[in-house]
């Protein structure tokens, strides 16, 4: 296949995925049908299918994308000295990238992923080196005297990723919210829930 035709290509599933990701903001999960996403992107049902076979496998590539991102903020927080700075950094910024790509688009693709056991597995494996990345900071964090908690590494990553989820949903919900004070405020109830003592 010739360079042109693979950027032809690469270029009509960047618009699908722009067009899907606009349809779940718009009409939620259910109300997105896959004629909806063939209309929003332009395409005939027939070219969509060359491309895409359900919205599973749409979801699929908007969580790649997006997890592709991830990979240097991860790294930074790895390479910190400070472990509980970095965690409630990484915070900020997850809910940053989250409110910036359409906070209603993921509260929609995680509520479907409550019922959809193929979503579901999408989104764990997207949330996997997040996950892995927070424990193993927690565990550095730990082992420098910063946390004294009595909870897992694992329950405390867990912990921490809920308050992202928590600024991310109310943005969905509260479309005039501030951004930056509740990108400020994930920042410091994960900092403060790292340093606790419980």
């Amino acid at each position: 296949m010739s360079k042109r035709r693979d950027d032809l290509e690469e270029e009509r599933r960047t618009e699908i995925i722009a067009a899907a990701r606009k349809c779940f903001s718009e009409k939620g999960f259910h109300g997105t049908s896959m004629r909806s996403i063939f209309a929003e992107a332009n395409l005939s049902s027939g070219s969509f299918y060359n491309y895409f076979t359900s919205k599973t496998e749409v979801v699929r590539e908007v969580c790649s994308q997006d997890q592709d991102g991830l990979i240097s903020e991860l790294e930074k927080m790895g390479n910190s000295e400070n472990p509980v700075e970095a965690i409630g950094k990484l915070q900020q910024n997850l809910f940053w990238y989250c409110y910036h790509s359409d906070a209603r688009m993921w509260v929609e693709i995680y509520a479907q992923a409550c019922r959809d056991a193929d979503i579901r597995a999408v989104c764990d494996e997207t949330e996997a080196p997040i996950r892995e990345a927070l424990k193993t900071t927690v565990c550095k964090a730990r082992s420098q005297g910063l946390i004294k908690s009595e909870l897992s590494d694992s329950e405390i990553s867990a912990n921490v990723m809920a308050i992202c989820w928590a600024s991310v949903s109310k943005a969905a919900f509260q479309p005039s919210i501030d951004p930056e004070s509740e990108a400020r405020l994930c920042y410091q109830n994960t900092c403060a829930i790292l340093r606790s003592d419980s």
